[in-house]
């Protein structure tokens, strides 16, 4: 019998895979969470074999939420089911050794392919992910809703990445320099950062630039 637990923000989701999943014999439905910080506590109580986990939680993320369980819990089997087919989060997955990714529209025999790959000791990745995998169709929407930012403010951060001077963003984005270094602040307020450099890193290690 493979235990599993459920992490996803999205209650109807997160109940139809349990409804799913359940008359399956040899599965059983441990639990399920709905926020990133409740994953840790779920398995210490748990024990689940499998973890089914969402990357855009409230409250940590799930990539955190998947290096947390890589480090603290090597024996739990991780599989992100995920909307988000960005090369950049599949890359992220890879190199934790994260054992399972899946997209949201498979179907759940493919679920259950997954469950059983992992629990295998045998790793799965979304055979659609070869085809329709980019490298920017959903992070800007990851960005905005982990930390707040505009289109606009993502857009800047790309830039800044590149090493673009405010002017030279005013003269791409056609805004005076003024409202660029209003969008700065409001970047740097939002992330936490004081430091140009450090806004430079954010842009290279989050693939924005």
């Amino acid at each position: 019998m493979t235990k599993i637990l459920i992490a996803d923000d999205h209650q109807l989701f997160n109940d139809g895979i349990k409804m799913m999943l359940s008359p399956e014999d040899n599965l059983q439905i441990v639990g399920q969470v709905f926020t990133g910080k409740d994953v840790m506590d779920a398995i210490h109580r748990l024990s689940p074999d499998v973890v089914l986990l969402d990357i855009n939680m409230p409250h940590l993320n799930g990539l955190d939420v998947a290096a947390q369980i890589m480090q603290h819990h090597q024996s739990v089997k991780v599989i992100i089911l995920t909307m988000y087919n960005d090369r950049k989060f599949v890359e992220d997955c890879q190199k934790m050794g994260v054992q399972g990714y899946i997209l949201k529209n498979s179907g759940v025999d493919e679920v259950i392919m997954a469950i059983e790959a992992v629990v295998a000791n045998k790793k799965y990745y979304d055979p659609k992910l070869t085809k329709s995998t980019t490298n920017n169709q959903h992070t800007d929407d990851f960005f905005m809703k982990q930390f707040q930012l505009t289109k606009r403010e993502i857009e800047i951060i790309g830039l800044i990445g590149k090493s673009y001077t405010n002017e030279e963003i005013a003269d791409k984005l056609f805004l005076s320099i003024a409202t660029v270094k209003t969008h700065r602040n409001n970047i740097n307020l939002k992330l936490g950062i004081n430091k140009p450099a450090d806004l430079v890193k954010f842009a290279l290690e989050n693939g924005l630039a």
